[in-house]
């Protein structure tokens, strides 16, 4: 991995079964707290995203800072709220820029140089928004027509917020209306990098640049840094090897 890119992982949920079942020590990564959190899940489904999620997350530290994968169970995992001060905020680890995000069985996963705060957001593509979706999730340049044929492009949208808000840490504490994402123009080498936020009362979005990031047609992926920084993707199998 070369140290000043921008590195994203898409994995499913049933690929981390395997390499759990293959790599018997990739469970002793997570911390007791993270044990805990998962024990506290209902759902079995539920359980086993999370820990496939926190999973990827330390393993992609470990690569980021330059550890052996097994050496990720000595990572200081915390989510503290900007807000609040409360752990519940974006999840974190010591000397690495990272951002994790899960839905349904997919999860992503990217990591940043320092000083780049990053934020991954990935959205499994509903049959229909929610009602009031429009006037509490998009701004007024934003208006689509009904139908179900911009359900994809409402949920772009959101996830590109989501992202935005993940990358400085803000989360729903600020209106996604309040956010715009308008189009702008890129160079042949940073094709992804299509759009940015327009903000003007939250100067710490503002001109936050987005990429919509290539995953499978059920979902949708964002990813937003202040830094236009080349884009690359990993699996899990580069993840284990360090």
């Amino acid at each position: 991995m070369t140290r000043d890119t921008i590195e994203y992982l898409l994995c499913d949920v049933s690929s981390v079964g395997r390499a759990r079942e293959e790599h018997r020590w990739l469970d002793s990564v997570l911390s007791p707290d993270e044990v805990a959190q998962e024990s506290r899940l209902r759902q079995t489904t539920n359980k086993v995203a999370y820990r496939s999620a926190h999973i990827l997350f330390r393993l992609m530290a470990a690569r980021r800072l330059g550890i052996e994968p097994r050496d990720a169970a000595g990572l200081r995992f915390t989510r503290t709220c900007r807000s609040c001060g409360g752990p519940h905020g974006k999840p974190q680890i010591a000397g690495a820029e990272l951002s994790l995000s899960r839905s349904g069985d997919m999860v992503a996963v990217a990591s940043a140089p320092s000083p780049s705060h990053i934020g991954v957001d990935i959205e499994c593509i509903p049959s229909e928004v929610f009602a009031g979706f429009d006037d509490y999730a998009l701004a007024p340049g934003e208006s689509l027509s009904p139908g179900a044929n911009t359900t994809r492009r409402r949920i772009e949208l959101w996830a590109a917020k989501e992202a935005a808000l993940k990358a400085t840490g803000d989360g729903l504490s600020v209106e996604p209306s309040d956010l715009e994402v308008v189009r702008t123009d890129c160079a042949p080498s940073s094709e992804y990098w299509a759009a940015s936020i327009r903000a003007a009362v939250h100067p710490e979005l503002n001109r936050l640049s987005l990429a919509i990031i290539p995953c499978p047609p059920s979902h949708v992926a964002a990813l937003s840094c202040a830094d236009r920084l080349p884009l690359i993707s990993t699996d899990l199998s580069e993840l284990l090897i360090g």
